[in-house]
């Protein structure tokens, strides 16, 4: 095992989380028997990028990152207090990790396989595809890369399992080129049937209420629903309103209906270069958090994930703020955390978290975690404990 993970309780807060890792079905909201939850402080491995997290059905957190060119797997029976020796993903190859959102993503499925995705380095002249790898033994391996998509230079990547053997890939790729809106891709994905022994060939998403278009660089976030849906979110580029959506379909077939995140109407020509974050709370409604003019924001969906309501700001509503994630316990508090500085592979930002109650106040509650690299983001889990627990590089 590797020495001691620093957990550093601070006050109270929150995390990011698959469906499946909540243990019991407590309503949204309702003051179960819990003890009460505070946030705890996990520092993700010195020198990573954009470490990448998921609670299986047993309480084991297993966490992605890139570094040194690689993607790493460790996991941890304790909450992140210890965790196991890295293990490489990436067979051969090289994994991406610039901009502060770009890394090897995770999913694991209700029957313990581990599924990694993501893309190379791109230098001038390399071309930049999708691979994906698994691991069947709990992470002791993982096989070989698979090539999920040959399409060059895809972006936003991201992924869901769901256990029952159907694991979805998600991109946006400039294929086929448009010059309608500036700095906008086309949405595609790739479906595997077999938990992730071959994957069917790459299609555009199909929308019944809205174009394909997506913001060209931001990061996207897929989940499986415990109703038998994926849910994907981006940020759209149709008509160059870069506000926030979430596709609704079976995990089963290519169909999908968007409900709209925000109602910001941010009419932009460039690319902001910063994607939303999406979780799902102990009664399956999505959490969606979000960056739109310079500032971030997080959302609730209703029951039957048909609209999204609320528009909560952070409690210092300041400029420059990035990469935001919003999750929920089974008391149904939330934990927002975000962080505070430049865009930027080379700078420094301060990584900050807030507390609030379900109807989105704020409960007066909130801290800061300290500085870590602009080229990196926070990520957050729920503990078994029902404490919250911010894994990042921030000292």
């Amino acid at each position: 095992m590797l020495s001691s993970t620093r957990i550093l309780r601070l006050a109270l807060g929150a995390a990011l989380i698959l469906p499946a890792c909540w243990p019991s079905p407590v309503a949204f909201g309702e003051a179960a028997a819990l003890t009460q939850p505070v946030v705890r402080t996990v520092q993700a491995p010195a020198g990573c990028f954009v470490p990448d997290v998921a609670v299986d059905p047993k309480g084991v957190l297993h966490m992605v990152y890139a570094l040194n060119r690689n993607a790493w797997y460790i996991r941890s029976t304790d909450n992140g207090a210890t965790f196991s020796q890295p293990v490489q993903v990436n067979s051969e190859g090289t994994v991406g990790f610039t901009m502060g959102e770009r890394g090897p993503k995770l999913s694991v499925g209700g029957d313990g396989v581990i599924h990694v995705v993501w893309s190379n380095i791109w230098s001038p002249g390399v071309q930049t595809f999708a691979y994906y790898a698994r691991s069947l033994d709990g992470g002791k391996t993982f096989e070989k890369r698979k090539l999920v998509s040959s399409m060059d230079a895809p972006d936003g990547l991201t992924m869901a399992a769901d256990g029952a053997s159907r694991v979805l890939v998600f991109w946006h790729v400039m294929n086929p080129l448009q010059n309608e809106v500036p700095a906008a891709t086309w949405l595609y994905m790739a479906r595997s049937d077999d938990n992730g022994d071959t994957f069917k060939t790459a299609e555009r998403i199909k929308v019944s209420n809205l174009g394909t278009l997506a913001c060209a660089m931001c990061q996207m976030r897929a989940r499986v629903g415990a109703d038998g849906n994926a849910y994907l979110t981006f940020r759209s580029a149709e008509h160059n309103i870069r506000d926030f959506y979430v596709l609704k379909g079976p995990v089963t077939s290519n169909k999908f209906t968007a409900v709209r995140v925000n109602q910001d109407n941010w009419e932009l020509k460039t690319c902001p270069m910063c994607g939303p974050e999406l979780t799902v709370a102990p009664d399956g409604r999505q959490i969606c958090a979000f960056m739109t003019r310079e500032k971030v924001y997080w959302a609730v969906s209703n029951a039957g994930v048909t609209e999204f309501e609320l528009h909560v700001a952070t409690p210092d509503n300041e400029a420059g703020e990035l990469y935001p994630s919003a999750i929920a316990n089974r008391k149904g508090e939330v934990l927002f955390v975000w962080q505070v500085g430049p865009m930027s592979t080379a700078g420094t930002a301060t990584v900050k978290w807030a507390r609030y109650s379900p109807d989105g106040k704020f409960t007066g509650r909130q801290g800061t975690l300290g500085r870590t690299t602009s080229g990196t983001k926070a990520t957050e889990f729920v503990g078994s404990d029902d404490s919250f627990y911010i894994v990042t590089t921030a000292k």
